[in-house]
């Protein structure tokens, strides 16, 4: 691994790079950076309130950037990023399934569940998941009872919307694009104005230049023990999965991600020292 650079203003600011198979390095100086910070319980995790529990205080470092170079197979991912298998594989395949179901079938395969599946759901289904971000297009609100009054096709303001395939065909038809822009936040998550639960991931940007596709995966927050690891193995899959659905010859390249928020819980933090 090469470490670029860290800004020494308040411990934030955080640039890496990490080769292909440099990522478990990196995750494990990320989590050295984690556990020399002070704890502080911020008072909510996804909607529920933790204020009175100190094993939810959270090392946070803030501003994170890592730069990693996707490995080119399904094969080199899972040997050099070390997600939760089965479990990351079927879940991804879920996601890039092309119907907008909620919860799901892997949400309840999950590994760290402990018993509670339900948790932050209402109804049976999530305030959001990705099938339903990724595939909108399938969307009409008949399918999402009790939360619209009338049944009409789910739709932006002024054009129909677009789903991972759309973003797929406008690389294959303008390889030069520089609009390939998958969104996971919508417009009814800002503000979480009915104090829903509101993604962690933002979306995700791909470019492609001299035949080598890149991607700029944006996150407002990231869990280090559960998710960090699942989180770039579903990115660097979906990078590879959008690389393989062109027709012409392209290659994956360097995932660029950033999160604002890479914490992890007091409560956890034998397991998170295991990471090292």
């Amino acid at each position: 691994m090469t470490l670029l650079g860290w800004s020494d203003m308040d411990e934030n600011g955080h640039l890496l790079a990490a080769d292909t198979g440099d990522f478990r390095e990196a995750r494990a100086y990320l989590v050295r950076r984690l556990l020399n910070t002070t704890p502080a319980n911020h008072g909510k995790w996804q909607q529920l309130d933790i204020s009175k529990s100190s094993l939810h205080a959270t090392y946070e470092i803030l501003n994170t950037t890592l730069w990693y170079q996707m490995p080119k197979t399904k094969h080199g991912a899972k040997k050099h990023i070390g997600p939760d298998l089965p479990w990351a594989e079927a879940h991804f395949q879920e996601r890039i399934g092309g119907e907008p179901i909620n919860p799901g079938v892997e949400h309840a395969n999950w590994p760290y569940h402990a018993g509670q599946v339900e948790l932050h759901q209402r109804g049976g289904i999530y305030d959001h998941n990705y099938m339903e971000r990724i595939w909108p297009t399938s969307l009409t609100y008949e399918t999402m009872p009790n939360h619209y009054p009338e049944p009409i096709g789910f739709r932006g303001y002024r054009f129909e919307v677009g789903d991972l395939n759309d973003v797929i065909a406008l690389l294959e038809s303008d390889p030069g694009t520089r609009q390939a822009y998958l969104p996971i936040w919508f417009p009814e998550d800002t503000g979480s104005t009915a104090g829903q639960r509101v993604p962690c991931t933002l979306g995700y940007h791909f470019i492609i230049r001299e035949g080598v596709l890149h991607c700029q995966y944006n996150l407002r927050s990231c869990e280090i023990y559960r998710h960090f690891t699942n989180d770039i193995y579903m990115a660097t899959r979906l990078a590879q999965h959008v690389a393989e659905s062109l027709t012409f010859d392209v290659t994956v390249g360097q995932l660029t991600t950033h999160i604002v928020s890479l914490h992890g819980f007091v409560g956890d933090t034998k397991k998170i020292e295991e990471l090292i």
